[in-house]
């Protein structure tokens, strides 16, 4: 299944002054939305729900990796790889896919600005002091200090304005595009939710036994209880085992957008890597087809029970819908 699944990409650091940069970057210059991330746009939008994958990224800066300690198959272990592949399917549904293309190793893109390990720098903010989570203990803040298996990323300390240009050129381009996204999608349909998609470890025995997905809504406080039912009910009937908020409560995104008083739901969506990953290689296996159809089938259920709780049960727009979705058959970007 190799061919199907590109690896990294090296390209030339963002900003670079080298005027052989634009052409050496290896950039997916189709890209309307920029290198920091993509947007698979259903033919027509018809619902309320966007679908993110923030960890997919696979995209390597070359003067990254020339200072990096970490081995690329260390970072490429962090990465939630090939989730985007996962939900290439998802757009036909009617729903915008956003995904971050850099890799989670240069930048975390479900972490607040301020999630800053101040002891990785030579002149931290000091703001960063202030934001401690246990995230930015581990080692895996906003700007990671640790690979895979906790290898160290850096043998040296990083100067502040390194990680202003990634979040000026990588971190900010996505959020302000997924929030674009999420207003719309309120603005269209009076209600906006967020299913936010990553994949996560098996690195122990005690991890066979653990569920297939997990379903973080920050114990209800992020997303209207329905949904939630509905997607658990959905995973089950599949033969997929499954907990809530253990150990995966929601990051960043879930807490920055699950307001649902305010009409902003989100939740996050965990699959257990083993699934459809050989974890080693960072290959996808035979596994991996299943699992993307199982997607693409829960991602249209989603979209037709959020198009149901704004309303929207006209058999009329119900079939506008599945048309739209069979002629958006074959239309999704390819990402690198």
């Amino acid at each position: 299944m190799g061919g199907m699944f590109p690896g990294l990409m090296i390209f030339a650091d963002p900003g670079s002054s080298d005027p052989e940069s634009r052409s050496s970057r290896g950039l997916p210059e189709a890209e309307r939305t920029g290198f920091s991330f993509s947007v698979d746009e259903p033919l027509s939008v018809m619902s309320p729900v966007v679908f993110a994958s923030p960890h997919s990224g696979r995209l390597y800066p070359k003067g990254f990796l020339d200072t990096c300690k970490a081995s690329m198959i260390d970072l490429r272990r962090i990465e939630d790889a090939y989730v985007d592949r996962l939900l290439a399917d998802v757009h036909l549904s009617g729903a915008p896919v956003i995904c971050g293309l850099v890799a989670r190793g240069f930048v975390d893109l479900n972490r607040a600005e301020s999630e800053m390990d101040p002891l990785m720098f030579e002149d931290p903010s000091p703001g960063w002091f202030a934001q401690r989570s246990p995230r930015v203990d581990a080692g895996l803040g906003c700007i990671p200090r640790v690979a895979f298996n906790g290898s160290p990323i850096y043998d040296r300390k990083l100067a502040r304005a390194e990680a202003d240009q990634r979040l000026e050129q990588v971190y900010r381009p996505y959020h302000r595009a997924l929030e674009a996204l999420l207003r719309r999608a309120q603005a269209m349909f009076g209600q906006a939710w967020l299913v936010d998609c990553h994949s996560m470890p098996a690195e122990t025995e005690a991890s066979a036994r653990s569920p297939d997905i997990v379903i973080g809504d920050r114990f209800g406080a992020s997303c209207a209880p329905g949904l939630v039912d509905l997607v658990e009910d959905l995973f089950r009937a599949r033969g997929y085992s499954t907990a809530r908020n253990a150990p995966y409560a929601g990051g960043f995104a879930t807490l920055a957008h699950g307001q649902p008083s305010l009409g902003r739901h989100a939740m996050q969506i965990e699959v257990r890597r083993r699934l459809y990953l050989d974890e080693v290689n960072v290959q996808p296996h035979d596994g991996f087809n299943t699992l993307r159809r199982h997607m693409g089938e829960i991602a249209s259920e989603i979209c037709a029970f959020t198009r149901g709780d704004v309303g929207l049960i006209d058999p009329a727009t119900n079939k506008k819908a599945a048309l739209d979705a069979s002629a958006a058959k074959g239309l999704g970007r390819k990402r690198p």
